[in-house]
């Protein structure tokens, strides 16, 4: 009896010695993380690890050296395994944290672009070779970089590259260049933009103004193939002649690209006390948020923490800005387009371009996309939003299946949530009020991640963070704000602001084409820029007087050539410059036309049709603008 009773002693003390092995285990990888992680102010980490410590020592020593009976060694040993289990989930989620924000402030430095050739399904081409003797069209004077990448690998594919035939004795591939006469040089404007380059290969090259000329012309039968960058796919797609454009066509063809992300953040010295601005890019993609395309959400968000004051200034996608961008990223600068299309050349683009708009400094960027909303609403286990008197939706244009929003409280899945923040179509304010749905869902997703019943759910929504979103802010700037969070646990307040604008047909340069934008009031740009200066220098936005915007006419900006000084409370006006950019193949009629007439939109003008090539909603709820006779000069 005396035996069995020591081997039974003897097995509790190596089972006593495992417990606390792994108990020290579990401690010092909670430690290690605690410590790699950084997100503990200094006043709560010292305190936390010593709390870790000496109860993992309190345990250590109940199952080793106090507890006798059996009773006791029973509850000890449960005791510990319990510690052991908290720490190693404790780790867990650290070790989960510090992966999530390597993630997204962690990237390559590149973008991934995409050139495909594209032909009619119903012909029987299904590859570049089958091109040979082909006519090919491309664009003029849109993504010459991507078609030159295209004709570079294309010449290298059929075996035309200047290299390898050289390497088979052929000296004349370039014979045709010195041979061109005179007339040729004279007559050079109407070749196709590359065919003194490309002209050895052996199909035929046609230029094209715009994507929907494009397009038009590979239905037509005019050529057999078009070349078109994917970031252009759903701009294309959204034309009511090219719905189906994805399942009547082929690619037979890709050619693939890297590009610098030249996207540098302006950083503040302290980020928890000094005032930044950060950009918020919503991409209109699913899947990976790194895919360039069309930026359907263009938000600033001005932080000061000193007085716990966020402000959230949109720009509607529509929004008609001269374009701003550095050389890499390949927009056309200076041209005049919606806001969303400069979405295609990446965030800095789109970034560089408000900060022109609005006369500001952008000190970061964060860019989302449609999956990043609904992956971040569900993780969190959805999100609480209130809708006001009268702007109650039965079902979402996005996706008619889901059920709409009541007046009131409504909880909102991830998929609903998106709906709501897309939708524009059932609102007679349209996508002015599409901005303010995407202001209500962002506040709601902040207020849901910063409330205590997350603690259940952190394991999904670190994953869910890991892959939803791209920043440039850095992770020991992510971590401090978290340590302010945690530390000082302020009481954010939001304010909130738009910029305003009129419906119009203006010509497009991503496009080469007119389409529906939204001519902004500068006016309301100046309110917008002294929001946001007020709340950096310390203030509420609600400051700000607005009342003068009803007694003053709006002032409306058809040419960019932004000035942020301008005072329009006070008379300022906008005048046409000399150098107005009209593209090179507009017609006669179309310059003509805008150097005599002028539109001047009505101020309750808003735009309440599905999109600009839907015909499908009666004229008469489409309030048109008026045409005022008066001559303008370089319009």
């Amino acid at each position: 009896m005396r035996k069995v009773k020591e081997k039974k002693s003897r097995g509790f003390q190596i089972f006593g010695i495992i417990l606390s092995v792994l108990l020290v285990v579990a401690l010092a990888f909670t430690v290690f993380e605690i410590f790699t992680l950084n997100v503990l102010p200094t006043n709560l980490l010292v305190p936390v690890v010593l709390i870790l410590v000496i109860l993992s020592l309190i345990v250590i020593l109940l199952v080793n050296f106090v507890s006798r009976k059996l009773a006791g060694k029973i509850f000890s040993s449960l005791l510990a395994l319990v510690m052991t289990g908290v720490l190693g989930w404790g780790s867990y989620y650290l070790y989960t944290t510090g992966n999530m924000l390597s993630n997204i402030t962690t990237h390559d430095g590149e973008t991934k672009n995409t050139v495909s050739v594209i032909t009619l399904k119903s012909a029987s081409y299904e590859s570049l070779e089958d091109l040979e003797d082909a006519k090919i069209g491309y664009l003029k004077k849109i993504d010459n970089y991507g078609t030159e990448q295209f004709l570079k690998d294309a010449s290298k594919e059929l075996g035309y590259d200047k290299t390898s035939m050289l390497d088979f004795g052929v000296q004349n591939v370039y014979a045709q260049e010195s041979e061109s006469s005179q007339d040729d040089q004279e007559n050079k404007e109407e070749k196709p933009t590359f065919e003194d380059d490309y002209a050895y290969l052996p199909f035929t090259q046609k230029d094209y103004p715009s994507i929907q000329a494009l397009a038009k012309a590979l239905y037509d039968k005019d050529v057999d193939a078009i070349v078109l960058n994917e970031t252009y796919r759903a701009n294309l797609e959204e034309l009511e002649d090219y719905i189906d454009f994805a399942s009547e066509t082929n690619v037979v063809y890709q050619t693939v690209y890297y590009t610098d992300k030249e996207n540098e953040a302006l950083v503040v010295s302290d980020i928890t006390s000094e005032p930044f601005n950060i950009f918020i890019s919503g991409n209109d993609t699913y899947g990976d948020v790194g895919e360039l395309s069309r930026s359907d959400v263009n938000m600033i968000v001005t932080v000061n923490p000193s007085t716990s004051t966020v402000l959230l200034t949109s720009i509607p996608r529509d929004t008609y800005v001269e374009s701003a961008c550095d050389a890499a990223d390949g927009c056309q600068q200076g041209a005049m387009d919606k806001i969303t299309h400069l979405g295609i050349h990446g965030v800095n683009a789109s970034k560089m371009t408000a900060e022109n708009f609005l006369g500001i400094e952008i000190n970061y960027t964060f860019r989302v996309n449609f999956s990043s909303v609904m992956d971040i609403v569900d993780a969190l286990g959805g999100i609480d939003i209130f809708v006001e008197e009268g702007m109650a939706v039965d079902s979402f244009y996005a996706d008619n299946t889901l059920e709409g929003v009541q007046e009131g409280w409504n909880h909102l899945d991830g998929k609903r949530a998106l709906s709501f923040a897309r939708e524009r179509y059932a609102y007679q304010d349209g996508d002015n009020q599409r901005v303010k749905n995407q202001q209500k869902v962002l506040q709601a997703i902040f207020a849901k991640a910063t409330s205590p019943d997350i603690i259940v759910k952190y394991a999904s929504l670190m994953e869910a963070f890991s892959g939803a979103f791209e920043t440039n802010m850095s992770t020991s700037e992510i971590t401090s704000l978290i340590q302010y969070q945690l530390q000082s646990d302020p009481s954010w307040t939001f304010e909130s602001y738009q910029v305003a604008g009129a419906g119009d047909m203006m010509y497009c340069a991503e496009a080469g084409q007119e389409l529906s934008v939204t001519v902004p009031d500068m006016r309301t740009v100046q309110v917008a820029r002294e929001k946001i200066q007020a709340v950096m220098d310390g203030e509420s936005s609600d400051s700000i007087d607005t009342e003068w915007l009803d007694t003053t006419s709006p002032v409306y900006n058809y040419w960019g050539n932004y000035d942020p000084t301008a005072d329009y409370k006070n008379g300022d006006t906008i005048e046409a410059p000399q150098d107005v950019y009209v593209p090179s193949d507009t017609t006669n009629e179309y310059s003509e036309y805008y150097d005599t007439q002028t539109y001047v939109p009505e101020t309750d003008y808003q735009e309440t049709y599905p999109n600009e090539y839907d015909q499908s909603i009666p004229e008469q709820n489409v309030q048109q603008p008026v045409i005022e006779e008066t001559p303008v000069t370089g319009y």
